[in-house]
């Protein structure tokens, strides 16, 4: 979460009619990593955008999905979400991943971390 909104809920949830089968391709990649944890996706579905941060993406066409590795390297947590325009990375895309990693692993360290099941 940043402050009260899930921007990567809102990347996937918002969008223009042309990107829509990208944002449920992408849900159906969290769906199958939700079921079956990040190791089983296939190396094609992400990489690692960002080796000293340690920020990856997911990709489904143009749209790229940033997370990060947490609780043991076992789920993704996802930060924000792009329409990939050029070859590079956004960077402001990345920072934000990295600001939203370091919140979390504060969190962890503290035990001040909640978890939010949004499906009620």
């Amino acid at each position: 979460m940043d402050g009260d909104e899930c921007p990567a809920e809102q990347f996937l949830i918002t969008g223009e009619s042309a990107t829509k089968a990208s944002r449920i391709g992408l849900f159906s990649m969290l769906q199958f990593v939700a079921e079956r944890g990040l190791h089983a996706a296939p190396a094609a579905w992400h990489h690692e955008v960002n080796k000293e941060q340690g920020i990856y993406e997911f990709k489904k066409g143009d749209l790229r999905l940033f997370f990060f590795k947490g609780s043991e390297g076992t789920i993704a947590v996802c930060t924000t979400g792009i329409l990939k325009k050029g070859q590079k990375v956004d960077a402001a895309s990345v920072s934000k991943a990295a600001r939203l990693k370091s919140e979390y692993e504060v969190a962890i360290r503290k035990n001040t971390y909640e978890v939010v099941d949004d499906e009620d």
